[in-house]
């Protein structure tokens, strides 16, 4: 229900103070599963005009309740703070990409302020300094921002609407060479050399590695169960959390080298919650980790990224033996072999000519059959 109501304000003492000498026109409306609310103008026309917005937006589907402002900064933290789902490296990840690009380039514009070309040129902005990929990234946390702030509310659709972002160049995974693996296995600080080793020859993720326990190591049937990581960031008090996906959860066997490194390990100082890689008895952080990787990439040239570099050797070692997709898959934690061939396509061997020679001269062909002319 909606109307336009004729009212001499100046008789009502309280509302002349409130509102200002004449005002006279009152828009009242009912918004859905809501209560009546009302707002007053200077004329009729301006409260006819701003009441049918209202009915046309309720209409639509489109109303929104007249809140208070918010500034973006405001509602990232609360937002930030509702996302259940984000395992800890996750959050860790959130909080940089607001604290260091979301929130400087958007943060002191309130969220119902904020327009197509506003998020556009942030978009710009990031792409100056930042790779593609993490551009991309760092938008999709905007974008979902902004869809949760039209669920609660704040606005009735998100400017995040239609953004070009920058192309993301494929590049196809070039491995350590074993030499280099080794070199790094000689290298970096002596608490992550037994970590290198058996990276190399497990594939586990970083997070995989560092939260393995000896309640996961089976000697009697050289294999270890992957079923958790650790998540934490606090190296006294380890963190577990589930694996990455379903499909990270596995048994997979170990070589002898690989079990005599465990023996040895296990003759050792022991980490806190059982951990098999430990420094000095601590957790082995995902931060103290990366700092041991960009240490090591001063000294020994062309050791890559980070430990995820390990993994990729292990599987193109796997491919380069002759395993099938569905094998590295497996061996690696993928979803399926989809996600191997998507990664590592390019390093299984071109069998066209193996192809040939395998069905050539099965059905031959005489030559008395050839036809008469």
């Amino acid at each position: 229900m909606a109307r336009v109501e004729d009212r001499w304000l100046r008789k009502d003492k309280t509302r002349t103070m409130l509102y200002g000498k004449g005002l006279r026109w009152r828009a009242e409306w009912t918004p859905p599963a809501g209560k009546k609310q009302r707002q007053s103008f200077a004329t009729k026309a301006a409260a006819e005009h701003f009441l049918a917005d209202q009915v046309t937006s309720i209409n639509k589907g489109t109303y929104v309740a007249s809140r208070k402002k918010v500034l973006l900064a405001d509602y990232a933290e609360k937002w930030q703070k509702a996302q259940l789902h984000h395992r800890a490296s996750s959050k860790e990840q959130v909080t940089a990409k607001l604290k260091l690009y979301i929130i400087p380039s958007l943060g002191d514009m309130t969220l119902d302020s904020v327009r197509r070309e506003d998020v556009q040129s942030a978009v710009g902005e990031w792409s100056e300094s930042l790779a593609p990929s993490t551009v991309k990234v760092t938008y999709g946390y905007l974008s979902a921002m902004f869809k949760a702030a039209v669920l609660d509310g704040h606005l009735q659709k998100t400017p995040c609407l239609s953004i070009r972002l920058p192309q993301i160049e494929d590049e196809a995974v070039i491995p350590l060479r074993t030499e280099t693996v080794q070199r790094l296995a000689g290298e970096i600080w002596r608490p992550y050399r037994p970590m290198v080793v058996f990276c190399a020859a497990t594939g586990l993720r970083s997070s995989e590695l560092r939260g393995l326990t000896w309640d996961r190591v089976d000697f009697d049937n050289a294999m270890i169960s992957i079923d958790r990581q650790l998540i934490g960031s606090d190296s006294r008090n380890p963190v577990w959390g589930p694996p990455k996906t379903k499909a990270s959860r596995r048994r997979i066997h170990i070589g002898d080298h690989s079990m005599q490194l465990l023996k040895q390990l296990r003759e050792g100082p022991q980490g806190v919650g059982g951990l098999v890689f430990h420094s000095s008895g601590w957790a082995i952080t995902r931060h103290t980790a990366g700092e041991a990787w960009r240490h090591i990439r001063d000294i020994v040239e062309g050791s890559g990224t980070g430990w995820h570099e390990l993994r990729h050797y292990h599987a193109s070692q796997l491919i380069a033996g002759g395993m099938s997709p569905v094998a590295v898959a497996h061996r690696l934690g993928h979803k399926d072999a989809t996600e191997t061939l998507k990664t590592y396509a390019h390093l299984w061997p071109d069998d066209d000519t193996k192809a040939a020679a395998l069905t050539d001269g099965l059905v031959r062909f005489n030559a008395p059959d050839l036809p008469l002319t």
